[in-house]
């Protein structure tokens, strides 16, 4: 399938009925707090009953769970959707400034997983949290079904100047196209804990060149960059060297792409989800 009817089919997706059980939308909301092995509250939300496989969500940089919401809930007729905070961002507890890694964020996942009792997910990441996805996915494979990355690399962040600029460029893609941008939504950076803003920056101090490993990971991949975010380059590498994974440059799209582009991302994940239900 070649990149134009991929997106194509994508895009067709985001705006089909999804059939199955429908959950609660109003238990879908109830933030649940799960205990970290430190003793930090981590706080999720859970889309079950559903019957379906699993999806965990993992936000980027500054975000909260709620900024999933619109693109996870065509999600929930196929899927029993995880959400949750890493610790020091939206409803989570901050916990100690040394503990910010991504070995405790990965773990902290982890802890979500079992407090939802379930064994194996399919994990999303993006940005920040694709970072998240790809240690859980190298350090305990056993537990994934599959990985999507969004906004992804595998070397240190590009300068936050990159990112702004790609993002405006493509906002003025967008607009000359007829491409709404959705207004942002306050409770999609909402924290309970300010003074924990920046501690998850801890976790990138010392971080290589190039994370180290990625051809052992051996599941269904996506990885997904914006044609105007300053990780593309580092997208393709991150899915060259992932064994099967498939690349998708996406269109008039910057670093941040859930809150640019989530008609798109729901697309792209639905086809990815409806690949791995066959």
């Amino acid at each position: 399938m070649d990149r134009r009817t991929f997106l194509g089919a994508a895009l067709l997706a985001a705006t089909g009925c999804a059939s199955g059980a429908q959950p609660d939308p109003v238990a879908f909301r109830i933030v649940r707090h799960a205990a970290a092995s430190d003793g930090v509250r981590i706080a999720w939300r859970d889309s079950s009953p559903s019957g379906g496989p699993a999806i965990l969500f993992s936000n980027g940089g500054g975000q909260a769970m709620a900024v999933w919401d619109a693109i996870v809930a065509p999600l929930t007729a196929t899927h029993r959707v995880l959400l949750h905070d890493r610790r020091g961002t939206g409803d989570s507890e901050t916990g100690a400034p040394e503990t910010h890694t991504f070995e405790t964020f990965r773990d902290d996942a982890f802890t979500v997983m079992d407090a939802a009792g379930v064994k194996t997910a399919i994990v999303c990441g993006l940005a920040f949290g694709s970072r998240v996805a790809v240690r859980m996915a190298l350090d305990n494979p056993t537990r994934l079904d599959g990985l999507a990355l969004f906004d992804a690399t595998g070397a240190p962040p590009a300068p936050e100047a990159e990112r702004i600029a790609g993002a405006e460029e493509a906002e003025r893609l967008r607009t000359a196209a007829g491409i709404p941008t959705p207004p942002r939504d306050p409770a999609w950076t909402a924290m309970t804990y300010p003074e924990a803003r920046g501690l998850n920056a801890r976790a990138l101090q010392g971080h290589p060149d190039w994370i180290a490993g990625l051809s052992m990971i051996r599941m269904p991949t996506l990885v997904a960059v914006g044609e105007q975010d300053p990780n593309i380059a580092g997208g393709r590498r991150l899915a060259q060297e992932i064994h099967g994974a498939r690349f998708v440059a996406m269109p008039m799209t910057g670093h941040g792409s859930n809150v640019q582009r989530p008609d798109l991302l729901t697309g792209l994940l639905q086809q990815f989800l409806s690949g791995l239900l066959r």
